[in-house]
């Protein structure tokens, strides 16, 4: 997704049935949690959402590009598909969705963000590190 300049020395499989490892020379892959059932169809939206989920743990990670390109994925998203990932973030903790939230309501999407709106608590703070300097819409999500 070009979020860091680092290549991991580990990389994390999502499945939702199988616990998938890999183990050779160059190449350690270990299982992390899905959400959703992974699909040929579906893995880049998910791609786009585990991203969010793990903002904070990305290494080496300029926020300010890492905002602008999110907002450049989601704003090459149809609308179907824009659905598609509000659909997938109800499954994801809360900090996906608030931060899904903001993102698509800076980008001014067109689409009802009720959905994700009713499966946050309004009372709930996330610290995922953005002001609203760098995405306007932060207080809005609760996003700290």
């Amino acid at each position: 997704m070009g979020l860091t300049t680092q290549i991991p020395r580990i990389i994390k499989i999502a499945s939702r049935d199988k616990r998938i490892y890999i183990s050779n020379v160059n190449i350690k892959a270990t299982p992390v949690k899905s959400y959703v059932d992974v699909t040929d169809q579906n893995y880049y939206l998910l791609q786009l959402l585990d991203a969010l989920k793990d903002f904070k743990k990305i290494p080496n990670l300029n926020i300010t590009s890492a905002i602008i390109i999110l907002i450049n994925i989601i704003s090459g998203l149809k609308r179907e598909e824009i659905n598609k990932l509000i659909k997938f973030a109800i499954y994801y903790p809360p900090r996906v969705i608030a931060f899904l939230g903001a993102l698509l309501e800076e980008i001014n999407v067109s689409i009802n963000l009720n959905l994700l709106r009713e499966n946050l608590n309004p009372l709930t703070n996330y610290r995922i590190g953005i002001n609203d300097k760098l995405l306007s819409t932060t207080e809005k999500w609760g996003i700290k």
